[in-house]
């Protein structure tokens, strides 16, 4: 498994793709406050995102993957209860669990990172990543601008409402979060103006590219008004989706370790699972640091005969 710290390109995408995350400025608000009092609440450190109408991406590190996957539990669900409710969407919200790939070399690294400021542009959406009408970090990388989201407690608001008394006015239950954006660990050691020119050189590089592209296809992008008035409900015509990889690296060798390292690991969980699964409780000491250890009742009502 990759050692604490390493930076995954983590992605979560809606249920059949559907435009449930379709921006507006008080989603926006929302999911602000949501990545805000996540990140108050488990330390890890996010570093880049964007959330386009129909999923996310981030660049994420933490102290352990079980951190960073107690961080996104909390950030999706939370996230699909204020867009379920304010789309009317009581159904199924995401596809499936968010998918994490680790990030191996700093080269690896800028790629994504160009990659995931990209959105809205290589779709065909916008001519600028800034331009982007959803949540993304574009203003605050390349001029410092705050991030700023409102985190409504709702379990709060709900326990008032069974009181004599009643809820209070909703601003009660609002709780302002600043979003802190962590440094690339390849620009870490410059300075923030130093950083902020390179961000806004990637960003550079993307509009270029995406003015280059629209002139070869005599084509105009989307626009903004055209995105305010999709249908959060409806599914795209055509969606794109590449194989994940298994990790992201340009080095061979990086790449050949951290095979040997997961394959080492999935045997250890083998190995302590069908001992626990034989009624050995010692070997729940067996497990590997970072996994998910079966349920108690599981263990003792699934015995393995013989």
């Amino acid at each position: 498994m990759p050692a604490p710290n390493t930076v995954y390109e983590v992605t979560c995408r809606t249920v059949q793709s559907r435009f449930l995350l379709k921006p507006s400025k008080l989603l926006n608000t929302l999911i602000l406050g949501v990545i805000g009092r996540a990140l108050s609440l488990f330390g890890v450190k996010i570093h880049l995102f964007v959330v386009v109408s129909n999923h996310m991406h981030f660049l994420v590190s933490a102290d352990s993957f079980s951190l960073l996957s107690r961080f996104m539990c909390h950030l999706n669900s939370n996230i699909a209860r204020e867009a379920g409710r304010l789309h009317h969407w009581r159904e199924k919200f995401w596809g499936r669990r968010f998918s994490a790939i680790p990030i191996l070399d700093d080269e690896s690294l800028i790629n994504r990172a160009r990659y995931i400021i990209s959105h809205g542009c290589k779709e065909g959406l916008v001519l600028r990543p800034g331009d982007w009408p959803g949540v993304n970090c574009i203003a605050a990388l390349t001029n410092g601008k705050p991030l700023i989201g409102r985190w409504i407690n709702r379990s709060r608001m709900y326990a008032d409402s069974l009181k004599p008394s009643g809820v209070q006015a909703e601003s009660g239950y609002i709780t302002e979060y600043k979003i802190p954006l962590t440094p690339l660990s390849v620009w870490a050691d410059i300075s923030e103006s130093s950083r902020q020119r390179k961000w806004q050189q990637l960003v550079d590089g993307v509009i270029a590219e995406t003015k280059q592209r629209h002139e070869g296809a005599n084509s105009d992008a989307l626009g903004v008004n055209a995105i305010f008035a999709q249908d959060p409900h409806s599914v795209p015509a055509k969606t794109s989706k590449s194989p994940r990889p298994f990790c992201h690296t340009i080095r061979k060798a990086l790449e050949k370790e951290y095979r040997a390292g997961y394959r080492a690991f999935v045997g250890m969980y083998r190995e302590a699972f069908g001992s626990l699964l034989s009624g050995h409780l010692r070997s729940l000491k067996q497990f590997p640091e970072d996994c998910y250890i079966p349920p108690f009742a599981y263990r003792v009502q699934n015995p393995v005969p013989g």
